[in-house]
């Protein structure tokens, strides 16, 4: 999964870690983990596909990574930290990100500011 490979270029970061530790999850926020945190989420995906009908080499996915927070600024901050850090990284599977803002959000149930970033990355499967 290049989810996995996403994570790993956040946690390689320290400008990132020193805000979450290694809280950057899959879909749901781990509230018991500590706050900020961070969850990722698939948007969508493309593969090339040549007339030949050869398999896919070349891909596109959408990722979405949103910083949660019990304050605005401090998801901000993170989402912020977030988008310096993989904004046009290459590494690993990774051939490049790049990264658009997303919009913020409240959940009123959890009583968390989110600020989100929308992560489009190229990569090569294998």
């Amino acid at each position: 999964m290049i989810e996995s490979s996403l994570v790993a270029a956040l946690l390689a970061d320290t400008s990132v870690t020193d805000l979450v530790d290694d809280r950057i999850t899959p879909v749901a926020v781990r509230l018991e983990a500590g706050l900020p945190a961070a969850t990722f989420a698939r948007q969508s995906g493309s593969r090339e596909w040549s007339f030949d009908g050869a398999a896919a080499a070349a891909a596109t996915v959408y990722v979405l990574l949103t910083a949660w927070a019990s304050e605005w600024p401090d998801a901000r901050t993170l989402a912020d930290t977030m988008r310096a850090a993989l904004d046009g990284y290459s590494g690993g599977d990774i051939v490049v990100a790049s990264v658009t803002d997303g919009a913020d959000t409240y959940d009123r149930d959890a009583d968390l500011f989110g600020c989100a970033i929308l992560v489009q990355i190229e990569f090569e499967e294998a």
